[in-house]
């Protein structure tokens, strides 16, 4: 009984980490440019004396999805939309830099940043743009700008956008991309953008939905097996009580 115990719980508590992985994908469907994760099982089968015992699961790692969002209209000027593939390099706050499709670019404090802080990339670094009344962002990532006073749009820096191997890239905690080791894309050419446009969440939400509702049952199945084993055990352990 034992055995079967402990193949029921490690199945019930993978169950349960990938409960939590649909769940963030469910909460994430409206975020802009969320991309879905996704978890696996493997065998993992157990020998004694150099014979298969029994098999439990054990979770893979976690894969993210990059299949693209549909791309939406918002003409906003500040707003970007990746057109293929691609990335944008932003500064996350711990100082590394990473990679994002998530274009609903604001100022602040004069700074060019993500809608959740990070500093959008430039040539030099990060983009300063003050005192401007209007931005314009081309599909190279050539950002112009006319500051107050002034009738003609400048060139103010351009938007380093990358295409590093998404198989290469590390979901971080804060969704960003890493490359392992610190490691950092060079600018690409052939990236563009769609000014004016937002790429949605790649999670389907009807998907999700069915894959939560197999996964609480499979949940279910295991929590509920639990418990009767440890029934019979306590019914055994009654029995061997009679004298």
């Amino acid at each position: 009984m034992d055995k079967s115990l402990y193949i029921s719980m490690n199945s019930a508590y993978n169950a349960m980490r990938q409960l939590e992985v649909m769940t963030n994908n469910l909460a994430n469907v409206n975020t802009t440019a969320f991309r879905a994760d996704s978890t696996y099982v493997q065998q993992q089968p157990v020998k004694e004396t150099g014979m298969q015992s029994r098999v439990y699961s054990k979770l893979d790692k976690t894969y993210t999805d990059f299949k693209k969002g549909s791309i939406l209209s918002t003409d906003r000027d500040l707003d970007i939309a990746l057109d293929g593939d691609g990335f944008i390099a932003v500064q996350s706050k711990s100082g590394k830099e990473a990679y994002t499709r998530a274009g609903s670019l604001q100022l602040k404090n004069g700074v060019l940043t993500t809608q959740s802080g990070e500093l959008v990339l430039g040539n030099g670094g990060a983009i300063n743009i003050s005192n401007a009344d209007r931005i314009s962002i081309a599909p190279d990532g050539t950002i112009s700008a006319r500051y107050i006073g002034e009738t003609e749009m400048v060139a103010v820096d351009r938007i380093k956008l990358t295409n590093p191997q998404t198989s290469e890239l590390q979901k971080g905690p804060d969704s960003l991309f890493y490359l392992p080791n610190g490691g950092t894309a060079p600018q690409d050419e052939n990236v563009k953008i769609v000014s004016g446009s937002l790429e949605g969440s790649n999670v389907s939400a009807i998907e999700t939905m069915t894959q939560l509702i197999d996964l609480t049952r499979h949940y279910q199945i295991h929590t509920n097996y639990m418990k009767t084993i440890a029934d019979n055990t306590a019914k055994s352990n009654q029995l061997l009580e009679i004298r």
